[in-house]
């Protein structure tokens, strides 16, 4: 069974119960970043929330790909999901009370970062059993689609949720949005997985195979390190858009939810492009791609005005989907799938976890040295590191 993986019934209900959940997320990240800018006015707080939301990728993330491994990968996502819901409505009902501070909010960001980093492997994981390896590429593209159209609506909706009913109505719609994902993981059923022997080690061993693994294939390698340095640099100052959007322009919660929309519209083009065909992408495109999003960073944040740094955000959201979302299908397109919760967990380790760095690390640097100066910084950077990996990746291939 070739063509779109739309065309399977099985990833169908999936793709339609994981979109409803991903435009709560959205709704609940924009809100998460201005809540804590409300509470604050400090970017120093801005990119410390963002850091508990992806740090457990970093700290946690190879042992969450040894559970995502071990187990069944939708039982673990029924779980891991429905704890989310939870979460969610006490974070909904602690901020309607008026009971939430810098540090509440903080603590049940850390609790949600926890939960998603082990559902990030699980997750990545999990596409690739919904549907037959002809089709793996089409899934992988569309899932970028549902994603990035999330970005994009998600963000104007929690604009309007905030506007009209508050904080805590984005929190709230968030916890019910887990519903549809539920309902979908309860409908579909998982292909076998290609799984060799079914001996284990303990978790210790098996977490050091995935690392000895990842380290030592040539495409592997300098695909998780080109993506470290986009997510620490390229994508950290983008935690940062609550406080461009009111410090730097001026503009309150509607200027964040047009920022934030302007990535994912420019993110949904890089989608569009992703899902008519990946026969053209391998790593040196990727890089490239990063380069270009290192240069635009040091555009916006030379930019003063306030529609022209929408545009290099959107142009951002493309670039930086395009490299992300192409990284995902170059890993999962090549990985072992008896280490693919392994692997999945060292990318989600190196994208979530470096934006959870960058975010805290920009945001410090920021309050002491200002937010636009140290944007272009970022950004230049950004540009010069990945350049450096390019460079190395070639002459290694040279020497073969």
């Amino acid at each position: 069974m070739n063509g779109s993986a739309l065309g399977n019934r099985n990833y169908l209900v999936y793709f339609i119960g994981n979109t409803v959940s991903l435009h709560g997320l959205w709704v609940y990240r924009v809100a998460l970043g201005w809540l804590a800018w409300q509470l604050t006015e400090s970017e120093f707080w801005v990119g410390a929330v963002a850091f508990t939301q992806f740090a457990p990728a970093v700290l946690f993330g190879p042992v969450f790909g040894v559970l995502a491994d071990r187990f069944d990968r939708r039982a673990a996502s029924l779980l891991i999901n429905t704890l989310s819901t939870l979460n969610m409505c006490l974070l909904a009902l602690l901020t309607a009370l008026g009971k939430t501070d810098i540090y509440v909010l903080c603590l049940l960001a850390m609790m949600q970062g926890i939960l998603d980093g082990a559902h990030m492997p699980v997750r990545m994981s999990l596409v690739p059993n919904l549907v037959p390896r002809a089709q793996l590429q089409s899934a992988l593209a569309t899932n970028s689609i549902s994603f990035n159209l999330s970005r994009f609506i998600g963000p104007a909706m929690a604009g309007l949720l905030i506007a009209t009913l508050g904080v805590a109505a984005a929190f709230a719609f968030n916890a019910i949005s887990y519903v549809a994902i539920l309902a979908a993981l309860l409908m579909v059923r998982l292909l076998p997985a290609a799984h060799g022997s079914t001996a284990r080690n303990d978790v210790w061993h098996e977490m050091k195979d995935g690392i000895r693994y990842a380290v030592r294939h040539r495409e592997i390698r300098p695909l998780l390190a080109v993506i470290a340095a986009a997510s620490v640099l390229g994508r950290g100052p983008l935690e940062l858009l609550p406080a461009f959007a009111d410090a730097v322009f001026g503009r309150g919660s509607a200027g964040l939810a047009t920022l934030t929309s302007s990535v994912g519209a420019g993110a949904i083009v890089a989608g569009l492009i992703l899902a008519r065909g990946t026969g053209w992408l391998r790593l040196e495109i990727v890089a490239g791609g990063i380069l270009s999003a290192g240069l635009l960073l040091a555009l916006l944040g030379a930019s003063q005005a306030f529609w022209l740094s929408v545009a290099l955000v959107a142009a951002l959201g493309s670039m930086l989907s395009l490299c992300g979302v192409g990284s995902q299908i170059l890993l999962q397109s090549s990985v072992d799938d008896r280490l693919r919760g392994r692997v999945s967990s060292l990318w989600g380790m190196v994208a979530f976890g470096g934006t959870a760095l960058g975010g805290l690390l920009i945001g410090t640097l920021s309050s002491l040295y200002g937010l636009q100066r140290v944007t272009v910084a970022t950004g230049i950077a950004c540009t010069l590191l990945v350049a450096l990996i390019l460079l190395r990746y070639r002459a290694s291939h040279r020497r073969t």
